[in-house]
């Protein structure tokens, strides 16, 4: 495949995949989506040389989510044709590329990691962020319907449910709280501390690695997360086809189409400024 949004390399037992469209902070488009479940498949399946992968982004973000810019030319009533069709996260292979990969996927985060770039990243297997890591579902704000099956699972019920109602973002400290990241370093430290995790899993036998994979994603199936994530895509469909009802999502749509999408984000940043604040205070008072 010619790759156009990302970059592939593989340097001896380690295989990168590095989201490469850095003037929209990595957006997920319908190409480059297509590019790395391309490249997962190929490191995980194919080449048996490779022990680990590590999925990172170019530029100042790791992604700020799926690209709205191409979501918005699809109408409500055709993602849900889409989704009735079958072409859902699993059957698209986004999400199985990520679990039933054979081998571990380590999330090399910097910058914005929300919307879809977090869900992105929940699914890998390891994540190690820079201090500057934002994460969050701040399209919740704008009426996306961000539905992030596995975040009770990996950060418990009580903070998935206040970061889903709010769109509110977190540090890279509250993250590490969390656990939704392994481990936090300064900016210039992320690559080698990435490196030497990934060195680490690729000394251990393949096959006791991809067991304990495996063991753990079993461990998650019997909970019912594949049930969930089939469920969330549901009401994902139904949140999309309900967007236009919305006065919230009127405004922002017509203050996008006038003035550009900067301007309507800019637009609701501003009707939350309060509440983050708020937020921010409270939060620094642990």
């Amino acid at each position: 495949m010619d790759y156009q949004n990302i970059i592939y390399e593989k340097q001896g037992p380690i295989a990168y995949v590095t989201l490469n469209r850095p003037d929209k902070l990595n957006a997920l488009s319908d190409d480059l989506q297509l590019e790395v479940r391309h490249a997962l498949e190929d490191a995980g399946w194919e080449d048996d040389t490779i022990r680990v992968i590590v999925l990172k982004a170019a530029g100042r973000a790791f992604s700020a989510g799926f690209d709205i810019t191409t979501s918005a030319k699809v109408n409500a009533v055709q993602r849900r044709a889409k989704y009735l069709k079958g072409k859902s996260f699993s059957a698209s292979g986004w999400w199985d590329v990520f679990w039933n990969n054979p081998k571990p996927i380590i999330a090399q985060i910097h910058g914005f990691c929300i919307a879809g770039g977090l869900a992105t990243a929940t699914f890998c297997d390891l994540r190690i962020c820079s201090e500057d890591a934002k994460f969050g579902a701040p399209e919740i704000r704008t009426g996306g319907p961000y539905i992030p099956a596995i975040w009770p699972w990996v950060i418990g019920m009580t903070k998935a449910r206040e970061l889903l109602y709010t769109g509110n973002l977190i540090d890279a400290t509250e993250a590490k709280r969390l656990d939704l990241v392994n481990e936090v370093v300064p900016l210039d430290e992320l690559d080698a501390a990435v490196e030497r995790q990934a060195l680490t899993i690729a000394k251990l036998p393949a096959a006791t690695v991809e067991y304990n994979k495996k063991l753990i994603n079993s461990s998650y199936e019997l909970m019912g997360v594949r049930q969930v994530i089939e469920r969330s895509l549901e009401l994902e469909s139904i949140a999309l086809a309900s967007r236009d009802s919305s006065p919230e999502i009127d405004e922002f749509n017509t203050i996008r189409e006038k003035d550009g999408l900067k301007a309507a984000l800019s637009w609701n940043a501003e009707r939350f400024v309060d509440e983050d604040a708020w937020f921010k205070k409270s939060r620094d008072r642990g």
